[in-house]
């Protein structure tokens, strides 16, 4: 497989990086934070884009999740349901290790198969066969598979490769607030996942349920008062600023597993056990998720400038501004490219303060590719604090890191910096600034993506405690589980009665003239657009049937959001019906199933059922540049 030319420099100093966070104590608290040792590293190799990495680590914890509420009396599954209670073994410790265990194995084998070999050495260690078909092991099966297959088609276009789905192309050159692609190594970069505002959320409504208020425009005080700041912050960078800017950026462009670094961290001081963990993975990841379809909204119906194209654009115009030591900023993150001969020499002058052209600057971090407004790390890390804060019941953080080298500027600290956090909050503020310190964001991108984080934060919350408490009664787990409790059956006609089963799926069994149904008991609200239902349906017997499926919105009205019928024959099934309906995010729905013979006995059999929201497709840019095209120096 490909990687992008800037994951292939931003990749080299993982290790090193790694080495800053100094944070964890000898021990790791619960099996969840366990299995992080190998879902950080395989979403670090496969998942590296901000957006791409938080639904990796949000399908993880959520399946663990799944697999946990088999042995909990009150929480629902946001797949499985209630299906999984009473099927995994006695509620003890070891049966909860086991079923998360064979989740995060299933999951990850499945996300990262590179490194299928690792995760099976990883079972084995921890006493597990990865092939057992115990009832914790087939459990976590179950959780994985539901959360992989709903996942499937979310709208993140997995299937091919999350290239875009939107045909998104960057503003003409010209445009003074428009973000343009930078070249790289000989090539612009390629937008990251312009599609992601398609992407099904877990809490939010809708993609824009919080979005911004606009960012300032050309022309404006507030406009010049941000390209003044940006040069001024680049002008006066402290050493405690560089290591800050650094610290907040070690996984590249991705914050979400430097935030379960410090999850991990938390879960430890407060010395979490593992039903606590379980709860507050599940929260996190899903906050960050949420923020990043939230972000990715702003930053693409924006279409906001960088501040390395907006102060370029200033031309000839001397200022005094940090100055890289020889390189564009990106170079600095592979020690091996700038410490060669080929680019280096005695007489490379160091990095450091200079009087330049505005059309020279360079900020002291590489610029992302994708739009500036809002911040992703303001958002991400905001939407992270507050979940923190509301599932821990308190706002300490109590962490701090030492960093003794700067890897921008290929130098050791006379003087180590230690960064201090007291609370999760002023993490997320320190997180935020560290994009303006290094030249990335504007202070707008911050402030906006703060407040926008927060109220992410606490929205996915709200959410998951319906979760936990037992009052979710998700439209996943109706649409993947086709059996009770979620769904009941009526037979229409006393005199012509029907006969239902429920082992393969929703079965009704016909006399002539006969009606059976099946109803959904009430589905929490989809969030908003429009969806198809798709399912697969068989029939047996000597005539048609006919079939109807409707999609009823429950209020005082009881709208009728959508409706289909058809006449199935036994000679073209099975066969795959749809229907359409309309979601606003706020509608509780239920679904009805309706079949009927004039004239004959038969047999009726729905076994499968998905819904998928419903875009526009117009082919964009794909993931990454090809190996082979991405025009490394030297090839």
């Amino acid at each position: 497989m490909g990687m992008p030319t800037m994951r292939i420099i931003l990749s080299v100093t993982a290790g090193f990086m790694m080495l800053l966070q100094q944070m964890m104590p000898a021990h790791a608290a619960s099996i969840v934070t366990n299995w992080l040792d190998d879902a950080l590293p395989a979403a670090d190799e496969v998942a590296w884009e901000p957006t791409i990495g938080s639904r990796f680590l949000a399908i993880l914890q959520t399946a663990i999740y799944d697999a946990w509420t088999a042995y909990d009396p009150m929480a629902v599954g946001v797949v499985s349901g209630t299906t999984l209670k009473n099927q995994g073994g006695a509620n003890n410790e070891a049966n909860k290790r086991e079923a998360i265990s064979y989740a995060a194995y299933t999951v990850l084998c499945a996300l990262a198969p590179q490194r299928r070999r690792a995760l099976a050495e990883r079972m084995q260690s921890l006493g597990y066969e990865p092939a057992a078909n115990t009832p914790p092991a087939s459990v976590g099966r179950r959780a994985a598979y539901g959360v992989l297959a709903w996942r499937r088609t979310d709208g993140s276009n997995e299937a091919n490769n999350f290239a875009d789905t939107t045909g998104y192309v960057p503003a003409k050159l010209g445009a003074p607030d428009s973000w343009e692609p930078i070249d790289f190594l000989g090539r612009p970069q390629l937008p990251t996942t312009p599609h992601w505002s398609r992407v099904i959320p877990f809490a939010l409504t809708r993609a824009d349920q919080f979005r911004p208020i606009p960012p300032p425009a050309p022309g404006t005080v507030e406009w010049s008062r941000q390209i003044d700041l940006l040069i001024h912050a680049s002008s006066v960078l402290s050493d405690s600023q560089k290591a800050a800017a650094e610290y907040w950026a070690p996984w590249g462009s991705s914050p979400a597993p430097h935030l379960l670094e410090l999850t991990k961290f938390a879960s430890n001081v407060s010395d979490l056990r593992l039903d606590d963990d379980v709860k507050l993975f599940f929260v996190v990841t899903n906050a960050i998720f949420d923020a990043s379809i939230a972000t990715w909204d702003a930053k693409y119906v924006y279409n906001y400038v960088r501040p390395i194209t907006a102060i370029r654009a200033l031309g000839n115009v001397p200022i005094k501004t940090w100055r890289p030591r020889s390189l564009p900023t990106a170079f600095a993150y592979s020690t091996p490219l700038t410490r060669s001969s080929i680019y280096q020499t005695s007489e490379t002058p160091a990095a450091g303060l200079a009087e330049i052209q505005a059309s020279e600057w360079e900020p002291y971090l590489p610029t992302p590719a994708f739009p500036a407004y809002v911040s992703g790390h303001s958002a991400f890390t905001a939407a992270w604090a507050r979940a923190m804060e509301l599932e821990l019941g308190r706002p300490d953080l109590n962490f701090s890191a030492t960093v003794k080298h700067l890897f921008v500027e290929q130098r050791d600290l006379a003087e180590p910096v230690t960064l201090s956090y007291s609370t999760f909050a002023s993490a997320a503020e320190a997180s935020g600034m560290s994009r303006i310190w290094g030249g990335i964001h504007w202070p707008a991108d911050n402030e906006r993506g703060q407040e926008l984080g927060r109220e992410v934060g606490e929205n996915t919350w709200r959410r998951a405690q319906e979760f936990f408490n037992g009052t979710a009664s998700p439209a996943a787990a109706i649409f993947a589980t086709l059996q009770r409790p979620y769904w009941t059956h009526d037979s229409k006609m006393a005199e012509r009665p029907a006969r239902f089963q429920n082992d393969r799926g929703l079965e009704v069994d016909l006399t002539s003239g006969g009606v059976g149904t099946w109803q959904s008991v009430t589905a929490d609200p989809m969030p908003n657009g429009a969806y198809q239902l798709t399912m697969s349906v068989a029939v047996k017997g000597d005539q048609p049937i006919r079939f109807r499926v409707q999609v009823e919105e429950l209020g005082s009205n009881n709208t009728i959001l959508g409706a289909g019928e058809t006449v199935i024959s036994p000679s073209e099934t099975p066969r795959k019906f749809t229907t359409s309906w309309t979601s606003n995010g706020s509608q509780s729905f239920r679904v009805s199933l309706e079949a009927s013979s004039e004239t004959a006995n038969g047999q009726l059999l729905v076994s499968d059922m998905s819904a998928t929201r419903i875009w526009p497709a117009v082919a964009g840019s794909p993931r990454f540049y090809e190996m082979s095209s991405a025009g490394l120096p030297g090839q």
